[in-house]
């Protein structure tokens, strides 16, 4: 899981054996057909090249280098990030959300891994804008994220084409204490795998506190 070492500065997780997964990911990758994979996953195929939409930006999966860099940037995609969009690509199964959402401990070993999603993706939605559900709706616009009318604040974010993971805020008064939560479509598990979802969503809160600043 991530190491965040300091939520008020949020920082890019480190794990071992990244190197390896992206490297087996882009194995499994290429022995697929990427114009098929793309139409799959919603994304566009061009010229060598995998196109993934991701929130505000977009991914660039060079097939020949076999790297990935963010468009809008012109810089090396961080390694989980590739990570998740190559296991994204690899599993995608042509299907589009269903729009009905399921907490993360409903999904397969959600469960186990719910400690720490809480911790790093529910609390910090609470630190962040328990006291301020506006500020989450204006960082959501930025990032290209759909308003919803749930909760006090609600967005949902387009991580990836077929892949929307939708936040919650719910201002706390004199009787109870700011609640929020984190939300994936049901299909999110066709895709990712509880730990590739935990993931995605701690950090699509993160760019959400990033996108506050």
């Amino acid at each position: 899981m991530l190491n965040i070492r300091d939520l008020s500065w949020p920082e890019l997780p480190t794990q071992e054996n990244y190197e390896d997964a992206l490297k087996l990911g882009l194995e499994s990758f290429g022995r697929k057909d990427p114009g098929r994979v793309a139409s799959y996953a919603g994304v566009s195929y061009e010229d060598r090249k995998v196109i993934i939409p991701h929130l505000d930006k977009h991914i660039v999966l060079d097939t020949t280098a076999g790297t990935f860099t963010i468009q809008e940037k012109g810089e090396e995609a961080a390694i989980w990030l590739a990570i998740l969009a190559i296991h994204y690509l690899n599993n995608a199964p042509g299907r589009q959300p269903s729009g009905k959402l399921k907490h993360f401990r409903e999904f397969k070993e959600g469960h186990f891994y719910e400690p720490a999603f809480n911790r790093s993706a529910k609390e910090v939605l609470i630190k962040f804008f328990g006291a301020n559900p506006a500020g989450m709706v204006s960082a959501g616009e930025k990032l290209g994220g759909k308003i919803l009318r749930d909760a006090d604040a609600s967005v949902e974010l387009a991580y990836f084409p077929y892949l929307p993971i939708t936040c919650l805020v719910w201002k706390g008064d004199d009787e109870f204490p700011p609640e929020a939560t984190v939300l994936f479509d049901e299909t999110a598990e066709l895709f990712f795998s509880a730990e590739d979802m935990a993931v995605a969503g701690e950090m699509a809160v993160l760019e959400l506190v990033k996108a506050a600043r």
